[in-house]
Formats: C-alpha cells, structure tokens, sequence
C-alpha cells in the first residue's frame, strides 16, 4: 500500500495525482476531485485525526485494492508502518504551514458555509479567531523508514523536498492548483484580515486570555 496522510486542507489531492500521474477534475469547493484521494479516508476533523478506529482505516485499504497512492486524513504515527509500502505524510509543523491550511480552509469552505452566514461583522471576527485555533495544532513527522514527511508550505512554495518527490512532470499540477489557491501568493498574505485572525487565536491560546482591542 503507498498511503499519503495529509490534514484536510493540505493539497492531499494534488501530490496523489503527482504520484498517480493522474489529472482529475476541480470541484465546485476548489478541491481535486481524485478518487485515490478519497479511498483511505474514515473520517475528518478541523484540527488532526489523531483517534481513529485502525481496523475500519485497513478494512476501507483492503475493499479497495490498488497499486496507487491513496489519501487519508489520519495520522498513522501510531500504527505500524511496515504494513506500508511507501507513506508520504504531510506534515504541518510550521508557522507558514499553520497559517497557509487555515487561509484554504477559510476561503474554500468557512466563507461559504451555513455557520458564518448571516453574522454580523464582530461576530464573524469572533468566530473566525476561534476557528482558527483548530489550525494551530500540529500534524506531526513520523519517524519510520517507509515514511517521507513532507512540510506543507514546501509544498505551497515550491522547495526542493517537493520537487525531489514529484519528479520532473509536476508543474501543470502546481500551475493549476496555484491559481485556485491564487490567495496563497498575494503580497499582503501576513498582513491580511484572515491572517491577523489566526495570529489572534495564537496569542490567546498562548496567553489563556481573550484578545482585547485597543
């Protein structure tokens, strides 16, 4: 089995169709709408899916077999990686990291979803700072000679361990999901509105206190 375990929000269908050789449709939320992507996914949440129920994740591995790479949203550190041939996991350690999978998530599902419709702008603030500390949280290495671990914002800014991993017929991929995620590279992306909500939530999540305006 070759497994990429990714957060959600962390281009997972982008590198399964690098690593498929594969160039699946866009959906109507912004996301690659690749099969393989799907297979190994039980289940999701906003922070890490750390708790899962292993023998349903390789009950779902084993319904579907394959030789290509296929997506999950669980964090297989806890599991024995010899049951896997290869396992990309991308990791989110970073601050860039942190800050770029909250702006997708944002823009690409919160801004459209039911629980931020209709409130007013303090409690849309509110609510986008609580949000965010969901997206302070970690998705950790793994330390397994069958696992690659790849940082996220490589990913996002086009480093050399995501290029070492995607080969040399990448760059349509990327091109593509880049204008999708156009609002990754504008100049004000540290200084925005949503950017300034997560650095919010971290500084009440470091403090213990709620962030007061002056």
């Amino acid at each position: 089995m070759k497994i990429v375990s990714f957060p959600h929000y962390t281009c997972g269908g982008l590198l399964c169709d690098i690593l498929n050789n594969t160039f699946s449709p866009i959906g109507a939320n912004g996301g690659i709408e690749s099969i393989a992507h799907d297979l190994g996914k039980i289940g999701d949440t906003d922070t890490v899916l750390v708790d899962f129920d292993v023998s349903v994740f390789f009950k779902r591995l084993r319904e579907n077999p394959t030789d290509k790479w296929l997506g999950t949203h669980c964090w297989l550190g806890n599991d024995d990686c010899n049951r896997f041939e290869k396992l990309v996991n991308v990791t989110v350690t970073s601050h860039r990291s942190k800050l770029y999978r909250w702006l997708r998530s944002y823009h690409l599902y919160f801004s459209k979803s039911v629980e931020f419709a209709n409130l007013s702008k303090m409690e849309c603030i509110d609510k986008q700072r609580e949000t965010a500390k969901n997206y302070t949280i970690s998705f950790l290495p793994i330390n397994h000679p069958n696992v690659i671990n790849l940082e996220f914002a490589d990913v996002v800014d086009n480093k050399q361990s995501f290029k070492s991993l995607a080969g040399v017929d990448y760059q349509k991929h990327l091109d593509r999901w880049r204008t999708i995620n156009s609002f990754l590279y504008t100049e004000n992306i540290w200084n925005n509105e949503l950017s300034l909500r997560f650095y919010e939530a971290e500084v009440e999540l470091v403090s213990g206190k709620y962030y007061v305006y002056e």
